[in-house]
């Protein structure tokens, strides 16, 4: 048992790094980071509950199930930021095709010279 209280300490040790490891990717905006760390906090969560799947439940020690309740409070903060910052891509994605929409159908200005464009029309050009 001492062991394995070990092995799941150590577990939510690196948990722990991880997820501060992820709030500073997110902080800087290191998106490709953040996804190499959700995938090495999956291993550390299915080692973890294969451990835990093998205990009984009573064995747990308070401790661990102390330590655990702090890395989940951290996990479940990056877990909102994170998706604050999906929200956020998905709405300036939408305002970028909002206003290239509205820029075909208006007009543009080329290095040829101006364009007035419908989509629907003919297109008129003038040379600067």
């Amino acid at each position: 048992m001492k062991n394995t209280a070990a092995k799941l300490s150590s577990i939510i040790s690196d948990l722990a790094r991880v997820i501060g490891l992820e709030r500073t990717a997110i902080a800087g905006r290191s998106f490709d980071g953040i996804a190499g760390l959700t995938e090495h906090k999956k291993t550390l969560l299915g080692e973890f509950d294969a451990i835990v799947a093998a205990m009984e439940e009573d064995n747990l020690p308070a401790a661990l199930i102390d330590e655990l309740g702090a890395v989940r409070v951290a996990a479940q903060e990056n877990a909102v930021t994170l998706q604050a910052m999906a929200e956020g891509a998905r709405n300036a994605l939408q305002r970028l095709k909002s206003i290239n929409e509205k820029e075909l159908a208006t007009g543009v200005y080329l290095p040829g010279g101006a364009t007035l464009m419908n989509p629907d029309a003919a297109t008129f050009s003038s040379k600067a």
